[in-house]
This record gives structure tokens, C-alpha cells and sequence, in this order.
């Protein structure tokens, strides 16, 4: 079997569905192959950053490997934004890059350069047709929950594979086992916490993520979440107390703080969580508890042991936990409300970096996992479209019926703008929401191209609004449909309310 058969068979064995692409010389058996010899959908986007951040966003809803394909040199290179994105964000992410036939490598061939930039976690470069690195890669990109670049030279593809003998680690029980004990060992804390990050989705389908908050409910200590593993629980449940943090809310950040036993799992402690002004005072109370989880019965576990061993000490349910401090509801959020309270609770919103993502951050209450996927470590601009461009094709791909929103600045908009080509040839339903106030954030005024008319010359209806009472209407137009819709939403600038924190 030649590696390029090899690759098709491997991914297909594996139910890989979809890949992110743009074609090149040094990747085009691959391309070809995949477009032409298999059951996989291979999207043709319109930059390869967007191939890498539509990958990370397919993985985020899925919790499945993103895939995405590029050619040598450039293609490579444009690549490294959205892989630090993903690495930043711990997301799994397969970086397909080509490179020169092996007998030219090292000579200065066209296109070739150093590749050890997209190994931001680890990379293989393909030295010979050994099946071990496509099997090795895909399976750490998987299993670490961060993305792997793999290098292949243009003459692997039609040479004889060699068929390595892999052996694949059994999942780990002990850890699960370690959980347990260091729970029961702080059974006799005053205040104690549960602190959820993303690493709560461990390597679940979505088909049980979803099944997690209904478990989490049965916990009898508040549940506080890092930005991306909102929505875990459902946010108006009266133990769950959402978002701590810089942009958490006063209630959740009030607990954490007056907490002897905040324990953790699958989250980073990143100083957005954990900022400098408390960050050493709540890291003395911190108890990670590290476990991978493998099935919803890990997490049975957990809280079945939570409920046998550790009070909920003074804890007592309010049903005020999404009290957010009061700030002055100007123009722009008054507009981004308007339109988070016209969607459907569990819709999936991707976003840039800017205003606009602390305003929804702060207004939408999340329900479901993965309700708000943004750049969440990186601060990517550009990252709202193309990811939910991977978001909905994931959505399809699983069965997930959600509706995808993606809420961009005019500034982080640009960037990626291009895409609108791969929402329209691929007739995407996704609500493309672009705030325009005609600034970035934190740099002043900047010129702002004709949104509409861009959207028309690639075909996507589009509207103009000036006011919010003109937002339900347009949004409820949307959901009737099963089309792309750019919505151009005219608003003031506004500057940010302080950190609750």
C-alpha cells in the first residue's frame, strides 16, 4: 500500500469527516486524494490561518481531532497564528504541512524553510514512509488536547508505507483513583469549591458532554467555571455559579476568595482566572485534582464522593448567582444584548478578541458546553469567522443542532474577511454579526470598508442596522432561514466597565 492510500484509509478508519485545506504544490496527493478517493469532506477555505482556526474550532464543539492541510514555505507559515491559537487554548489539532521531495531537502529548494515554528507542542517530520508518524501524531494531537504539526516530503505519498507495530497506552484508572483519595482527605474543609476547566470534557464525545451538567447538579458545593468551560452547567442552576476571574462575576470571585478548598479540575489557572491581585492568595487553597476523564461514570464518581465526604460548609443556594455588578448599558452592549436575548439559549457563539467579546461574555448566560468558543488565551482577532465556520461544519458532521453565531469587531472582521467566500460556496447557516464602531479598542479611530457591500459581492444577504429595536426581526429572520446572513450592527464606542475583581 503506497503512505498516500495509507493516510486515506487511516483517517477514514478513524471517522474523521472533515479537513480544512487550501492547495499547494508539496501537498497536493494528499489534497487531491481527499478530495477525489475518499469519504471525507475536504473544505477549500480561503487563507490557511483560517484552515488552522476553522481545525480548532471544529475540534472545540466535537471535542474530535480538527484537521488542517498546507503547502511548504508560505502556506506553512501562514499557518502559525491559528496552531499558537490552538496551542494556547489546549486544543487538538492536527497541522498537515508539505515540504520539498527528501532528495532536495537541505539544498535551498523552493519554499524551503525551517519548520520547527509550527511545533509549538511537538511535530514530526516524515523521514520515510513509516506508518508511526501519521498514527503518533493524530493520537498525541488527540490525547494532550493540543495541536501536532506533521511535515511530509512530496515523494512519501507514492512510496510503500512501513507498517509500524504502534502500541497504544491503555486509558489511565489510576488517576481516577488518586481523585478520589485526595477528596476524602479534605473532607473535614469549611468552604470548599469546585473549580471546572475545559479539561472537565476530557476525551468525551459530544454526545456525553452534554450529559455533564445534569450529573453536576447533584453536587452539593458551588460549581465556578474558567471562561472556556462555561456552560458545563447550566449557569441559572442555583449551585453554579459561572466565570471567576478578571471578567467573572462578583458572587463566583466572592466564593473562591473566601474558600479554604478550591478544587480543581481541567483548568489551567491562567492569570485571566486567576489574576495577579488574588492569584497567590487562591493558589495556596488550590487542590488539583488530576484525572482524565474517559467516561460521564468518572465524573459520576467524583460527585458521588464530593457528596459522601465534604460539607458544603456555610454554602447555602441564593438563586442570585448571575447578579453581575451593575454598569452602564450603553449603545454597545445594549445592541449585543439585543441580540444574544433573540437567539436560542444554547446557541454557539464564536468571537474575536475586542469589546465585543467582554460585552457577550458578560451578558449571555450559558447553558449548554462550548456556548461562547473564543480566543481565549491568545486573544486572536480574526479567529470569530473562520472558527465558526468549523463549528458548523462540526455541527453537521455530529448531528448538533445548535445554531452558530459569529460576532466579530470592524477591526478583527478584516482579518479574516475572506472567509465569507467559504460561508457562501458552502450556503453555511451561520448569523456573521459585524459590531461597527469604526474603532480598536484600545488604538482610536480606524476606516471601515462597506461591510455590505463586500457581503453582497460574495453573494450573502446582509442587512444594515442603526437601531437596536431593528435587531429581533433580523435575527428572527435569520433562524427562519437556512442561509448565511451578515447582519452589520452600527454602534458607539464604548469603553470597557472595570474587572469585577
Amino acid at each position: 500500500m503506497k503512505y498516500l492510500d495509507f493516510m486515506i484509509d487511516f483517517f477514514e478508519n478513524k471517522g474523521v469527516k472533515s479537513v480544512f485545506a487550501y492547495p499547494g504544490e508539496q501537498i497536493l496527493p494528499i489534497y487531491r486524494a481527499l478530495h477525489e478517493n475518499s469519504k471525507i469532506n475536504c473544505i477549500d477555505v480561503k487563507h490557511e490561518q483560517a484552515s488552522a482556526h476553522a481545525a480548532d474550532g471544529y475540534f472545540r464543539i466535537t471535542n474530535e481531532v480538527g484537521i488542517c492541510l498546507a503547502t511548504a514555505g508560505p502556506g506553512a507559515t501562514n499557518l502559525t497564528t491559528g496552531i499558537a491559537t490552538a496551542f494556547k487554548d489546549s486544543s487538538s489539532v492536527l497541522a498537515i504541512t508539505g515540504r520539498c521531495s527528501t532528495n532536495y531537502i537541505g539544498k535551498n529548494y523552493f519554499q524551503e524553510i525551517p519548520m520547527d515554528f509550527l511545533n509549538f507542542e511537538k511535530g514530526y517530520f516524515v523521514e520515510n514512509p513509516d506508518s508511526k508518524y501519521l498514527i503518533n501524531s493524530y493520537n498525541e494531537s488527540y490525547n494532550l488536547k493540543k495541536p501536532i504539526s506533521l511535515n511530509i516530503p512530496a515523494d512519501i505519498y507514492n512510496q510503500d508505507v512501513i507498517d509500524s507495530k504502534i502500541n497504544l497506552k491503555n486509558k489511565n484508572t489510576e488517576s481516577l483513583e488518586n481523585a478520589v483519595s485526595t477528596i476524602k482527605k479534605h473532607k473535614n474543609a469549611k468552604n470548599p469549591v469546585l473549580l471546572l476547566g475545559q479539561g472537565i470534557y476530557g476525551n468525551l464525545k459530544y454526545s456525553e458532554m452534554i450529559k455533564i451538567g445534569e450529573i453536576l447538579k447533584k453536587l452539593q458545593i458551588p460549581i465556578l467555571t474558567t471562561y472556556p468551560a462555561r456552560g458545563v452547567v447550566d449557569e441559572n442552576f442555583e449551585t453554579a455559579y459561572a466565570m471567576v476571574g478578571r471578567r467573572g462575576i462578583l458572587k463566583s470571585n466572592d466564593l473562591i476568595l473566601k474558600s479554604d478548598a478550591v478544587f480543581s479540575i481541567g483548568a489551567s489557572l491562567s492569570y485571566n482566572t486567576l489574576p495577579e491581585s488574588i492569584r497567590d492568595k487562591i493558589l495556596y487553597n488550590v487542590i488539583p485534582l488530576n484525572l482524565g476523564i474517559n467516561s460521564t461514570n468518572d465524573i459520576k464518581t467524583i460527585v458521588n464522593t464530593f457528596n459522601e465526604n465534604v460539607s458544603s460548609g456555610h454554602f447555602k443556594p441564593s438563586g442570585q448567582n448571575l447578579s453581575r455588578n451593575e454598569f452602564k448599558f450603553g449603545d454597545y452592549p445594549t445592541k449585543i444584548h439585543e441580540i444574544l436575548e433573540n437567539l436560542p439559549k444554547d446557541t454557539i457563539i464564536t468571537t474575536d478578541a475586542g469589546n465585543h467579546t467582554v460585552f457577550v461574555s458578560l451578558l449571555k448566560k450559558c447553558v449548554a458546553p462550548r456556548n461562547i468558543i473564543s480566543s481565549h488565551s491568545m486573544g486572536t482577532m480574526g479567529f470569530g469567522l473562520p472558527a465558526s465556520i468549523g463549528v458548523k461544519f462540526g455541527c453537521n458532521d455530529y448531528n448538533i443542532n445548535r445554531e452558530v453565531v459569529s460576532i466579530s469587531g470592524d477591526g478583527g472582521f478584516q482579518m479574516n474577511i475572506q472567509e465569507l467566500g467559504t460561508v457562501a460556496e458552502n450556503n453555511l447557516k451561520i448569523l456573521i454579526v459585524v459590531m461597527k464602531n469604526n474603532h480598536l479598542n484600545m488604538f482610536g479611530k480606524i476606516n471601515t470598508p462597506d461591510f455590505n457591500k463586500i457581503a453582497d459581492a460574495y453573494g450573502i444577504e446582509n442587512v444594515y442596522i442603526q437601531n437596536s429595536d431593528e435587531i429581533g426581526e433580523n435575527v428572527a429572520y435569520f433562524l427562519k432561514k437556512s442561509i448565511p446572513y451578515v447582519m452589520v450592527v452600527e454602534c458607539e464606542n464604548e469603553k470597557l466597565p472595570k474587572p469585577f475583581i
